[in-house]
Protein backbone atom coordinates (compact mmCIF):
# COMPACT_ATOMS: atom_id res chain seq x y z
CA UNK A 1 0.00 0.00 0.00
CA UNK A 2 3.05 2.09 -0.09
CA UNK A 3 2.94 5.06 -1.74
CA UNK A 4 -0.95 4.90 -2.94
CA UNK A 5 -3.74 6.52 -1.24
CA UNK A 6 -6.81 4.67 -0.15
CA UNK A 7 -10.00 6.17 -0.73
CA UNK A 8 -10.62 7.31 3.03
CA UNK A 9 -7.54 8.72 3.71
CA UNK A 10 -8.57 12.48 3.31
CA UNK A 11 -11.67 12.03 5.09
CA UNK A 12 -9.53 10.51 7.95
CA UNK A 13 -7.16 12.71 8.50
CA UNK A 14 -10.09 16.01 8.32
CA UNK A 15 -11.98 14.00 11.05
CA UNK A 16 -9.10 13.84 12.81
CA UNK A 17 -8.42 17.24 12.45
CA UNK A 18 -11.98 18.53 13.61
CA UNK A 19 -11.83 16.50 16.46
CA UNK A 20 -8.60 16.59 18.17
CA UNK A 21 -7.56 20.02 16.67
CA UNK A 22 -4.94 18.56 14.35
CA UNK A 23 -3.21 15.65 13.50
CA UNK A 24 0.37 14.40 14.49
CA UNK A 25 3.27 14.38 12.01
CA UNK A 26 5.16 11.37 11.69
CA UNK A 27 8.41 12.95 10.71
CA UNK A 28 9.92 17.09 11.08
CA UNK A 29 11.95 17.98 8.02
CA UNK A 30 14.40 20.86 8.58
CA UNK A 31 15.27 23.21 6.29
CA UNK A 32 18.76 22.93 5.36
CA UNK A 33 20.81 25.08 7.58
CA UNK A 34 22.27 28.43 5.60
CA UNK A 35 25.49 27.95 7.51
CA UNK A 36 25.49 31.37 8.13
CA UNK A 37 23.27 34.45 9.74
CA UNK A 38 21.51 36.62 6.91
CA UNK A 39 23.08 39.83 6.65
CA UNK A 40 21.46 43.08 7.59
CA UNK A 41 18.65 44.56 4.56
CA UNK A 42 19.90 41.32 2.61
CA UNK A 43 18.10 37.87 1.46
CA UNK A 44 20.02 33.69 1.46
CA UNK A 45 18.42 31.20 -0.14
CA UNK A 46 18.38 27.89 2.00
CA UNK A 47 19.63 24.91 -0.15
CA UNK A 48 16.75 22.95 -1.63
CA UNK A 49 14.51 20.61 1.13
CA UNK A 50 14.14 17.56 -0.92
CA UNK A 51 11.39 15.17 0.34
CA UNK A 52 12.19 11.34 0.16
CA UNK A 53 8.46 10.01 0.40
CA UNK A 54 5.14 11.00 -1.13
CA UNK A 55 2.94 12.33 1.60
CA UNK A 56 1.48 15.27 3.26
CA UNK A 57 3.02 18.40 5.19
CA UNK A 58 0.43 19.64 7.93
CA UNK A 59 2.37 21.97 9.46
CA UNK A 60 5.03 24.70 9.45
CA UNK A 61 7.61 25.95 12.27
CA UNK A 62 9.43 28.72 12.39
CA UNK A 63 11.47 30.93 14.77
CA UNK A 64 14.29 33.53 14.51
CA UNK A 65 16.68 32.10 16.78
CA UNK A 66 17.72 35.54 18.42
CA UNK A 67 14.56 34.90 20.30
CA UNK A 68 13.48 38.70 20.50
CA UNK A 69 9.78 39.39 18.85
CA UNK A 70 11.80 42.29 17.13
CA UNK A 71 13.62 40.11 15.37
CA UNK A 72 10.86 37.83 14.27
CA UNK A 73 9.14 40.68 12.77
CA UNK A 74 11.89 42.26 10.62
CA UNK A 75 12.50 38.21 9.44
CA UNK A 76 10.37 37.04 6.46
CA UNK A 77 10.50 33.48 4.63
CA UNK A 78 9.37 32.33 1.55
CA UNK A 79 8.80 29.32 0.18
CA UNK A 80 8.56 28.17 -3.85
CA UNK A 81 7.58 24.95 -4.36
CA UNK A 82 9.17 22.82 -7.34
CA UNK A 83 10.80 26.45 -8.40
CA UNK A 84 7.79 27.31 -10.44
CA UNK A 85 5.12 27.90 -7.37
CA UNK A 86 4.92 29.89 -4.56
CA UNK A 87 3.52 29.22 -1.22
CA UNK A 88 2.74 32.91 -0.25
CA UNK A 89 1.55 35.33 -3.09
CA UNK A 90 0.10 38.59 -3.57
CA UNK A 91 -1.51 37.48 -6.42
CA UNK A 92 0.70 37.93 -8.96
CA UNK A 93 4.50 36.79 -8.09
CA UNK A 94 6.00 34.92 -4.48
CA UNK A 95 6.61 36.98 -1.63
CA UNK A 96 8.60 36.44 1.93
CA UNK A 97 5.88 36.95 4.75
CA UNK A 98 6.93 38.35 8.16
CA UNK A 99 7.63 35.46 10.21
CA UNK A 100 6.08 37.00 13.59
CA UNK A 101 2.70 37.37 11.60
CA UNK A 102 3.11 33.98 10.45
CA UNK A 103 3.66 31.67 13.15
CA UNK A 104 2.50 33.91 15.96
CA UNK A 105 4.47 35.07 18.83
CA UNK A 106 3.92 31.97 21.16
CA UNK A 107 2.90 28.67 19.12
CA UNK A 108 5.41 29.45 16.77
CA UNK A 109 3.81 27.02 14.11
CA UNK A 110 1.67 27.27 10.81
CA UNK A 111 -1.16 24.77 9.64
CA UNK A 112 -1.02 23.56 6.45
CA UNK A 113 -1.99 20.76 4.14
CA UNK A 114 0.33 20.17 0.84
CA UNK A 115 0.71 17.63 -1.01
CA UNK A 116 4.42 16.99 -1.90
CA UNK A 117 6.34 13.89 -4.26
CA UNK A 118 9.77 13.01 -4.83
CA UNK A 119 11.70 15.00 -7.03
CA UNK A 120 9.83 18.39 -6.41
CA UNK A 121 11.56 20.33 -4.23
CA UNK A 122 10.59 23.07 -1.92
CA UNK A 123 13.29 26.43 -2.45
CA UNK A 124 13.44 28.28 1.32
CA UNK A 125 14.55 31.63 1.16
CA UNK A 126 14.91 33.98 4.13
CA UNK A 127 14.65 38.21 4.45
CA UNK A 128 16.19 40.33 7.14
CA UNK A 129 14.20 43.35 6.77
CA UNK A 130 16.36 44.63 9.96
CA UNK A 131 19.27 47.39 9.09
CA UNK A 132 21.60 46.98 11.67
CA UNK A 133 20.97 43.25 12.36
CA UNK A 134 21.94 39.88 11.34
CA UNK A 135 19.08 37.11 10.93
CA UNK A 136 19.41 33.78 12.29
CA UNK A 137 16.18 32.22 10.82
CA UNK A 138 15.11 28.24 11.04
CA UNK A 139 11.99 26.75 9.75
CA UNK A 140 11.15 22.82 9.56
CA UNK A 141 7.71 20.96 7.96
CA UNK A 142 5.80 18.92 10.06
CA UNK A 143 5.08 15.94 7.69
CA UNK A 144 2.93 12.39 7.31
CA UNK A 145 4.14 10.04 4.62
CA UNK A 146 1.88 7.86 2.27
CA UNK A 147 3.17 4.93 4.08
CA UNK A 148 2.81 5.86 7.67
CA UNK A 149 -0.59 6.91 6.79
CA UNK A 150 -1.21 3.59 5.33
CA UNK A 151 0.32 1.02 8.66
CA UNK A 152 -2.64 3.54 10.49
CA UNK A 153 -5.46 3.06 8.61
CA UNK A 154 -7.79 -0.21 9.22
CA UNK A 155 -7.55 -2.43 6.58
CA UNK A 156 -10.04 -2.34 3.72
CA UNK A 157 -12.47 -4.95 2.90
CA UNK A 158 -12.05 -6.71 -0.39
Amino acid sequence: MQGEWPPNVIETIMRQVSQFGRTGATKIYAVPSLGVSVPASSSLQAQPLQFREPGVVIAMYGQELSGTAAKFASTTVRVQLGGQEDLFTDGNSGVGVIMLSLFGGAQNWFPLWRRVIPGVNWVITYGNNDSLAVAVPSVQFGFIADADIARHLPSRQS
